[in-house]
């Protein structure tokens, strides 16, 4: 084998070996953005009695409605821009209090033809007066942080997400314990 053949060879497995996105560590130390306490969350098991299942608050984006079923999370949010709706989807998997999810948004409304997508990830914990929140981040594309942080404060009753025009409650968030939204 030839020294270019050889120098060629190598390139080419240090490049697979290593990938342009960094590892995320999944862990978010910082302020708590509602409420500014320091929280320093890393993953574990999910306190007891506990999931990712209900209705939630974001600052960042209004409205977040979650169901888990075995590891499966799925949910939906909705959010004004401006002077129309965008609406998302998420769905992953949980592990312990640590969810590492895709997300898919519509701003067709809004005149961006093409939905935005991304992945993240949210560490679940209880706050000192017991309510269920979640912190972590989201990215675009395939990047699962370094897009924006992102916090959930879970309702205290639990809500149900909007009905679409001519759509039926069917499906994850049609269950008898849950209230309509106001």
């Amino acid at each position: 084998m030839t020294a270019r053949a050889l120098t060629l060879t190598t390139m080419m497995l240090l490049g697979a070996c290593s990938s342009p996105q960094a590892r995320t560590t999944y862990r978010y130390a910082g302020n708590d953005g509602p409420t500014m306490v320091a929280v320093d969350i890393r993953p574990g098991p999910m306190p007891a009695n506990e999931s990712f299942s209900g209705s939630f608050a974001s600052g960042q984006i209004g409205d977040v409605f979650l169901e888990q079923t075995g590891d499966l999370v799925v949910g939906q949010y909705s959010y004004n821009r401006a002077s129309c709706r965008a609406t998302g989807r998420i769905e992953g998997h949980a592990e312990g209090n640590l969810l590492r999810f895709t997300w898919t948004e519509s701003q067709r409304a809004c005149g961006r033809i093409a939905p935005l997508s991304g992945r993240g990830y949210m560490l679940f914990w209880i706050d000192s007066a017991g309510n269920g929140r979640t912190n972590g981040e989201w990215g675009m594309a395939d990047r699962d942080s370094g897009g924006g942080p992102w916090s959930l404060f879970r309702d205290r009753v639990r809500r149900q997400p909007p009905a679409e025009e001519g759509a039926t409650r069917d499906g994850p968030f049609s269950g008898d314990n849950a209230t309509p939204s106001p």
